[in-house]
């Protein structure tokens, strides 16, 4: 197109040169011509520089989609793999599923919150758990054999835990978790952040520590069994938390915890000692506590 501007204005130039040759003010009229000229030439490698940026720029962007596109692909193919890895009938494989999605996780920000899901859901899948607590044992089955899904689903708790504690260089913030219905055992979530909770309905085998722990929405445990110890000591629920129709099967520590919202206990159950000790909250909702308990 600048080829086609420059041969214009040249024959122009020419056709302008012949017309008024044989004028007595012709050196004059043919001195501006080639000042208009000049300034045409100069307006046309102007031109010609805007329009070579303006191609740079597109092939950078077209470059740059490209590149985009392969990087979703790729994220994309290696968290299919990683998912169907975790439907595999062998408790290796779905480990390595685990892990894989670890990796991804830690690579790509943009996909952790996914993930997190991903494995909340597999923990809440069916599973019949241990009647209580490893206590540090090795997982067994009612044979006295390893169990392995028990063994993965220890391995999915612990990763939770790894990223979402805010004390860790692992950490992954602003996550969410939705363990309604799980079965969890020896569950852990001390010094932990999380935007927000929702055990409704779960079942904590064994000793439960969420020590320490902020949970920036309203926490939900309702309806939850808890077959042994609840520690939550120091926890603090930004907007509150309701434990409604919760089950304690031991003893309930909620000392030094803080709510800023509704801290909820109504008709739940405690068959060890509550004990309240320097919480503060700005509504506590009267629990049910047995004649040895403390508040």
């Amino acid at each position: 197109m600048t080829a086609v501007v420059v041969a214009a204005v040249t024959g122009a130039l020419l056709w302008l040169f012949l017309a008024w040759s044989g004028r007595p003010d012709a050196p004059v009229r043919i001195d501006a011509v080639k000042t208009a000229f000049g300034v045409g030439a100069g307006a046309g490698g102007v031109f010609a520089l805007w329009l070579a940026t303006r191609r740079q720029r597109t092939l950078e962007l077209q470059l740059t989609e490209t590149s985009r596109d392969l990087e979703e692909r790729r994220v994309t193919e290696l968290y299919t793999k990683a998912v169907e890895q975790l439907g595999s009938d062998k408790a290796p494989v779905r480990l390595g599923g685990l892990y894989a999605l670890e990796r991804l996780g830690q690579d790509n920000p943009k996909q952790r919150q996914t993930i997190v899901n991903v494995w909340c859901a597999y923990l809440r899948m069916p599973f019949k758990g241990p009647e209580e607590g490893l206590k540090g044992t090795v997982a067994r089955d009612a044979e006295g054999q390893d169990d392995p899904e028990l063994l993965v689903r220890l391995t999915a708790q612990e990763l939770l835990k790894t990223h979402l504690s805010h004390d860790q260089p692992g950490y992954w913030p602003g996550m969410s978790v939705d363990l309604q219905r799980a079965v969890l055992v020896d569950f852990r979530l001390s010094g932990c952040t999380l935007e927000a909770a929702d055990f409704s309905r779960a079942e904590f085998v064994g000793a439960v520590h969420i020590r320490g722990t902020n949970f920036g929405r309203r926490a939900g445990f309702y309806g939850t069994h808890f077959t042994a110890l609840a520690n939550f000591d120091r926890s603090v629920f930004a907007e509150g938390a309701f434990f409604s129709r919760a089950h304690f099967g031991g003893d309930a520590v909620f000392t030094r915890t803080r709510s800023g919202g509704r801290f909820e206990f109504s008709h739940a159950n405690f068959e060890g000692a509550a004990d309240f000790d320097g919480g503060r909250h700005e509504e506590l909702v009267e629990a049910q506590v047995p004649q040895d308990g403390t508040r």
